[in-house]
């Protein structure tokens, strides 16, 4: 299901007369809607909560006792006990696996210059709006003027954000941005417009007659803020706006809507269903149940043996004429147990192939290579291929409110976190280091961080340098005792002279009294 609320749309934003009270139409509207339920519900699923086990109860017999006038009566009635709810969180790990395998190592740009227009904890908070996007279908990061900020869908109950969207390019036009830290406490509405921004503050019901004030807390301002700073502090000397909404969707999907499926919802219910249960009959199994024989009596009768056997802990046989007797056998529940584990087992199977999600008991092991660590995740892979779309279309158009478009806006990189064997793969990186430059060897470690390889390279430069040095003098070093050496042999001949026009040779005459010296 589409995760977009469409019931208003920005047509019907400019033919409201008073857009003030159209507001809390607008979120009321929203609040009551599918979109926004399941938003709820996708929350709560993965803060663990199951909405379907919290509303499970146990029907049991319950002893009622009643005065007449014939004395006192015992009869039994059902009534409807809290059991076992038990709740896992599947859709927690599923959600953040998903979202940090992708977004976990941040964005990669042109340069580092590119990135810093992105503002400080950029990476941050493209992870919270992956979060989010995953889990209501879409989430929603606004560009304001310097930094992006993380806007929700579905907060909680009473906070959230819905856009108003054009009915012939689905653009988001309006935006509406609402909050409350209790029902009976005031909203905030921060409503995003073309032209400018504007934070309104509502009576906690949101509704607006004759005698109601709604306050502006921030007047409207424009988008791109010049601000000027001097001795006397800080002010706004002008701004303009940007061409569209700076309130970008980011869409989990193609289809725009919540990981929180039927299917993965419909086995995430059963799975915790049959643990509640297998709960609920372990408690069963401490009580015993009573088999009575040759029992002549009626419902009264049993009630009243039943409780002479808890508190007198004994029960009277009866034998009749014929030898028979009436007899209580107390019996216990056996709990079916295989049954249930293999049950649970093709859940979690089923639950990790439908999300395509990576099960870590694939891949437990000290002896798995590479291969069959990237088969294990190669769903995974897919699974993220998909989310990627979204995220880079996302994180292109935060681009161009900065100015960065065409070539520069295409060099979008995401470092995804992956498991791999290292030795092995440290090992293929120095079998093919004669085929690759030492930058990308660096890169492919996985014992190397990315922001780390520059300070290695300028290092590892820096000693070959000394090393080149080193050659050099040790080079002419051996140069020049080479000549000295030939000259101790000329002098041996009878040959020993100095040209004064040769300053080879002379050098080579001085080195050569040097070491007659040491050798001395």
């Amino acid at each position: 299901m589409r995760t977009i609320f469409c019931e208003f749309t920005y047509q019907d934003w400019e033919e409201a007369e008073n857009k003030l009270s159209f507001i809390p139409l607008v979120i009321e509207r929203y609040k009551c809607s599918k979109e926004f339920l399941q938003g709820l519900e996708a929350n709560a699923y993965f803060n663990g909560e199951n909405t379907e086990i919290m509303n499970k109860v146990l029907i049991k017999p319950d002893v009622i006792t009643t005065k007449t006038e014939d004395g006192v009566q015992k009869s039994l009635e059902s009534k409807k006990v809290i059991g076992n709810r038990l709740s896992n969180d599947f859709f927690f790990r599923f959600v953040v696996q998903q979202n940090q395998y992708l977004l976990g190592n941040g964005v990669t740009l042109k340069d580092a210059e590119t990135k810093k227009k992105l503002g400080s904890g950029f990476d941050t908070r493209i992870q919270e709006i992956g979060e989010n996007s995953l889990l209501h279908g879409v989430s929603w990061g606004y560009w304001n003027n310097d930094h992006i900020e993380s806007i929700s869908a579905v907060k909680d109950p009473l906070s959230g954000f819905v856009a108003l969207c054009d009915e012939i390019t689905s653009e988001p036009k309006v935006g509406i941005q609402f909050w409350q830290i209790a029902r009976d406490k005031p909203m905030g509405v921060r409503l995003f417009e073309m032209d400018g921004v504007t934070i309104y503050r509502y009576p906690s019901n949101g509704t607006i007659d004759n005698d109601t004030v709604v306050r502006v807390v921030e007047r409207k301002r424009p988008y791109k803020i010049k601000m000027l700073t001097d001795g006397g502090g800080t002010d706004v000397i002008g701004g303009e706006n940007y061409r569209s909404l700076p309130v970008v969707p980011l869409f989990a999907n193609k289809e725009q809507r919540s990981e929180l499926s039927h299917n993965i919802k419909s086995k995430i219910d059963a799975y915790d269903r049959i643990q509640s249960d297998f709960g609920d009959n372990l408690d069963r199994a401490n009580d015993v149940y009573w088999v009575l024989n040759n029992f002549g009596g009626d419902t009264k009768d049993v009630i009243n043996m039943i409780e002479m056997i808890n508190q007198v802990k004994a029960v009277l046989n009866q034998s009749n004429a014929v030898g028979g007797g009436a007899s209580a056998e107390p019996r216990t529940i056996e709990v079916p147990y295989v049954a249930r584990a293999t049950a649970l087992d093709i859940l979690k199977k089923s639950l990790y192939q439908d999300f395509m999600a990576l099960d870590m008991d694939e891949i437990k092991g000290g002896s798995l290579t590479n291969v069959a660590i990237k088969t294990a995740m190669a769903n995974l892979n897919l699974k993220a291929d998909r989310f990627e779309w979204q995220c880079f279309a996302f994180v292109q158009t935060i681009l161009g409110f900065v100015g960065i478009e065409g070539e520069d806006a295409e060099i979008i990189r995401f470092n995804r976190r992956g498991i791999v064997n290292e030795s092995e793969t440290i090992a293929n990186i120095y079998m093919a280091r004669s085929d690759v430059s030492r930058q990308w060897a660096l890169e492919a470690n996985p014992m190397i961080n990315s922001d780390e390889i520059p300070a290695i390279l300028s290092e590892r430069k820096k000693e070959l340098d000394e090393d080149t040095e080193f050659m050099l003098e040790t080079e002419n070093r051996r140069t020049l005792i080479a000549g000295a050496n030939q000259a101790k042999k000329e002098a041996v001949k009878g040959e020993d002279y100095v040209d004064e026009q040769n300053p080879q040779r002379q050098m080579q005459s001085q080195i050569f009294e040097r070491e007659s010296i040491v050798e001395k």
